[in-house]
């Protein structure tokens, strides 16, 4: 499927697609559906948000 495709059963512009995929977006819940739809996915198997990505471990800095 293209982006165009997608885009428009989506309901949505190309552009809006594209900044989805390079992580330059992130859509309302209405749209997340809608894209998981179309795709026959769950939202959290196509979109990563933040809290979803670990954490660096924490490290101590100890000052004189």
């Amino acid at each position: 499927m293209t982006q165009d495709d997608l885009a428009k059963k989506a309901g949505v512009r190309r552009e809006t697609i594209v900044f989805l995929e390079q992580g330059k977006y992130n859509p309302s819940l209405r749209l997340a559906h809608d894209i998981a739809k179309v795709l026959h996915a769950r939202i959290d198997d196509l979109f990563i948000f933040d809290d979803d990505v670990p954490e660096p471990e924490e490290r101590t800095i100890l000052v004189d």
